[in-house]
């Protein structure tokens, strides 16, 4: 195992130990109602290729009953490229064609699938980039994925199957017009370049 890939797991180790010292009442009383309490999960980033690697860094998920807020810190990426980070929610992953849900679920009706926007920016010479975002229950804004996807925004934070996925969009434009679609869209840049995920990290409910 490599270096950066041991550093990784021993990252995310002390995160699941801390997780696992914290309360475990499931629920806590608001208004005369008992609420879930927030749950937390930490999860390595692999590398979206025929042969997956774990890249140094790592992804928190926090769930509530108003949303979700996530972070995801990655490396190996190309210095002047344009990358985007998404959530890709899958509110019925047992209707998923496998475990963990893929990218040829996010268009079955069943799985009723979110791609929701979580941020963008053009990497340095270091190749790293950190995300962070907040989605908001039933919020649909900065929606993306192929044709097809239903983009119902978030229905249940506690039951998706939840994927942080980053996205290039080739060397950033100069065009300011064009950057900031390269930022911010799906599909920004492309063409003339290409758009695919590069890596991702999966939070299972």
């Amino acid at each position: 195992m490599s270096n950066s890939a041991s550093r990784c797991l021993s990252i995310l180790g002390c995160g699941a130990l801390l997780l696992a010292l914290m309360p475990v009442a499931p629920a806590i009383a608001q208004s005369g109602y008992m609420v879930p309490r927030p749950r937390v999960s930490v999860a390595p980033i692999m590398t979206l290729s025929a042969s997956p690697v774990i890249v140094s860094g790592g992804s928190m998920l926090v769930r509530t009953t108003d949303g979700v807020f996530a972070t995801i810190h990655a490396s190996g990426l190309t210095e002047g490229v344009a990358y985007t980070a998404w959530f890709a929610i899958f509110q019925h992953p047992e209707f998923c064609a496998t475990d963990p849900c893929t990218a040829a679920d996010a268009t079955n009706p069943d799985v009723e699938t979110s791609i929701l926007n979580m941020g963008g920016q053009v990497v340095g010479a270091d190749g790293t980039a950190t995300f962070g975002g907040f989605r908001a229950v039933e919020d649909t804004t900065g929606s993306g994925g192929p044709p097809g996807t239903p983009n119902v925004g978030l229905l249940d934070p506690f039951k998706a199957q939840i994927h942080l996925a980053i996205r290039t969009h080739g060397v950033a434009s100069g065009d300011p017009t064009v950057l900031h679609a390269q930022l911010s869209t799906f599909n920004g840049g492309c063409p003339p370049n290409m758009c695919k995920n590069v890596q991702a990290s999966v939070h299972h409910q």
